[in-house]
């Protein structure tokens, strides 16, 4: 696995489809360049459309440590 890149989805209080497709290309993005996505601030609300999906079993979903098993971010 490749380094970290984080992504704030705090702002996201009330997700739509739009925003899970915002999020499916940053994932992809980030594979391409060889980099894991790491969601952090997701609300209850974002989390529950993730299950629902599940994309919670795509999203590596962080909190403010570095998930278990993922290298440090590059500084």
């Amino acid at each position: 696995m490749g380094p970290i890149e984080r992504y704030d989805v705090s702002s996201i209080e009330q997700p739509t489809k739009a925003d899970l497709e915002r999020l499916a290309r940053r994932r992809l993005d980030a594979r391409r360049r060889g980099r894991e996505l790491v969601l952090t601030g997701v609300g209850a609300r974002l989390r529950l459309l993730l299950a629902v999906t599940g994309l919670d079993e795509v999203f590596v979903i962080g909190g403010e440590g570095v998930p278990e098993g993922l290298p440090e971010p590059e500084g």
